[in-house]
């Protein structure tokens, strides 16, 4: 039994000796602290993972990310973290950094000197995740970095960095100035993909169908299809098939029907009138079917760039002038609206409410957007 018991104890012995040994290993490797620089280099390397997973929304399902809500920013972040765990533990164990850290100088190795395998890295970001940003979670984010950040400061070595080298090549000043220009690049092609959606699908000529498919496209990307009617391709309004969605209607909401002036087979021209008299409804402005019908257009014209940002300079036009005529000419196109009412009180600058003391009421607004080269005697459609 004695023996049985010298035994065991010489195996726990065994044992202990060799954690204490690891842990001797493991505190003489290379380790580098700059909890700052370490802070800003994750940071970075943070904004590359959101960014690819906002061009990709932008790109292909044309979301707007100025308007996304609540929660499609949580789920968006669950999503680059999933982005962060396939590319990051890639870049450890082929380069031994990622951007954020090749900025900063700062490399990570294993315990003999040679970058990390998949799993290692893998595990050492799932617990970046975890420990030190607490999975994004509001207010835990914060004590985890906290904490973190203290265990930094006092040169106490990070939970993930167990068996690991981490070191520097330097702190000269101008890594301060390449984060900026990384910064700057990140934003430029945010900007970049933000403005290429502003632009149609359908460029240059148009036919009724492409410019229907340039109408839906914005109408969807500014949320703007507030109606339970879509246009269809021949340019027509078509009841949208019930989807569980209920659409809210202030005011009256008489649907414009679009004329369309054809040339060659393409649109060269878009207008509608409306005319009420005697209406006892609220009445709205028709500024979203303006600047729709307009932006649908103009966007395809050969003179808009990238840059050009016709949705701005249109709607600045039109809300410019609610309720009131107006002529302008962007992109090649003219635009203009005639408009006319009587016995109506303007409620919050875009509704007209009936005048409870007028003996009648009426209003006829009439808008078209047309091409300047265009002849004068199109057929209409």
């Amino acid at each position: 039994m004695s023996r049985y018991r010298s035994i065991k104890n010489g195996v726990m012995k065994i044992r202990i000796d060799l954690l204490v040994s690891q842990e001797q290993k493991a505190d003489e490797l290379p380790y580098v602290f700059y909890p700052w620089r370490r802070f800003l280099a994750r940071t970075l390397d943070i904004s590359i993972y959101n960014l690819i997973w906002m061009v990709f929304l932008m790109s292909v399902f044309h979301i707007n990310m100025l308007t996304r809500g609540r929660i499609g920013q949580i789920f968006d972040t669950l999503v680059s973290f999933g982005i962060m765990l396939f590319i990051e533990p890639l870049l450890l164990s082929l380069f031994g950094t990622t951007p954020g850290k090749a900025i900063f100088g700062l490399k990570i190795v294993d315990s003999e000197g040679r970058p990390l395998n998949y799993r290692q890295g893998l595990e050492r970001t799932w617990r970046v995740i975890g420990i030190g940003m607490g999975y994004n979670i509001p207010i835990y984010y914060l004590v985890r970095l906290w904490k973190s950040y203290k265990l930094c400061s006092q040169n106490e070595r990070l939970p993930w960095d167990e068996s690991t080298s981490y070191t520097i090549k330097d702190t000269k000043r101008y890594r301060g100035l390449l984060l900026i220009g990384a910064y700057a690049i990140i934003f430029a092609l945010f900007v970049t993909a933000f403005f290429e959606q502003q632009l149609p699908p359908n460029r240059g000529n148009l036919t009724v169908a492409d410019f229907v498919e340039n109408y839906n496209y914005y109408a969807d990307f500014y949320g703007l299809d507030s109606s339970d009617k879509y246009l269809d391709k021949s340019g027509k309004w078509e009841k949208r098939p019930f989807d569980g969605t209920a659409y809210i209607e202030i005011g009256y909401a008489q649907m414009p029907e679009y004329i369309y002036t054809i040339e060659n087979g393409y649109v060269t021209g878009v207008s509608f009138v409306i005319e009420l008299k005697n209406n006892q409804d609220w009445l709205g402005s028709y500024t979203s079917h303006m600047f729709l019908a307009s932006l649908s257009l103009a966007g395809a014209q050969d003179e808009v760039g990238l840059f050009s940002q016709p949705p701005r300079r249109i709607a600045e036009h039109i809300k410019n002038n609610i309720f009131k005529d107006f002529y302008f000419v962007e992109f090649g196109i003219e635009f203009e609206c005639d408009i006319k009412f009587s016995g109506y009180k303007e409620f919050q600058s875009d509704i007209l409410i009936p005048d409870e003391n007028a003996p009648e009421n009426y209003f006829r607004l009439e808008f078209s957007a047309s091409k300047l080269n265009s002849s004068e005697s199109p057929a209409a459609s």
